[in-house]
């Protein structure tokens, strides 16, 4: 397989309270060298205004049927990728080490949330790791989340899966080729981060 997984350290925004790790983006080729992917998140509109109203896209229909692991939260195509570097998920959800994305919204993270890691194994010591993170989200809060993220500087994208908000990369941080880094995806009925906007594309809705 030619593509490798994003690595990405388990980064939050310091507006957010959360805590970093201090691995690159990147890919691991067989040597061990550290390239950066292509290009993998659907294109998006170009920023628009700070306004939160759902619109007909994002308005909640239902909760979605939770995941039961973070390997059913990615697509087969990167659960490929993941078995051919021998690499598992595992939820940071409950561990010291680690929050969640969606610690800091009004309210909490939403119920049934997962934080997920990607890497070698839970009880291996490495920073050479990819999170992602998905949780299901009703109209108010999604409402009062995306309130929240415009307030703390993110950035309005509208895309056909509903509302993005995603940070510039700052210097000498990770981003994708756009210059996006952490991104959070507002669906109908859920909410997904990335640590770069890139890397949304390796989740998927509830069944």
């Amino acid at each position: 397989m030619s593509r490798r997984p994003a690595l990405i350290p388990f980064l939050f925004v310091a507006a957010l309270g959360l805590s970093a790790c201090t691995t690159p983006a990147g890919q691991i080729d067989e040597a061990g060298a550290a390239t950066m992917p292509p290009s993998s998140s659907p294109t998006a509109s170009a920023p628009v205004s700070p306004d939160v109203a759902p619109s007909s896209s994002t308005e909640p229909s239902a909760i979605p049927a939770s995941f039961a692991s973070c390997d059913e939260t990615v697509t087969s195509e990167f659960r490929a990728e993941l078995a051919d570097l021998g690499w598992v998920g595992w939820n940071m959800v409950g561990q010291e080490i680690g929050h969640s994305p969606f610690d800091a919204f009004p309210g909490g993270a939403p119920v049934g949330q997962l934080s997920c890691r990607f890497g070698a194994g839970p009880d291996v010591a490495t920073d050479n790791v990819l999170d992602l993170a998905w949780a299901p989200i009703d109209g108010s809060a999604a409402t009062s989340a995306q309130e929240y993220l415009a307030d703390a500087g993110f950035e309005r994208l509208d895309v056909p899966e509903g509302v993005q908000w995603a940070l510039r990369g700052e210097s000498g941080g990770w981003a994708d080729a756009e210059g996006w880094g952490q991104t959070y995806l507002f669906t109908g009925t859920d909410v997904r981060w990335a640590q770069v906007r890139d890397d949304l594309g390796h989740l998927q809705p509830a069944a």
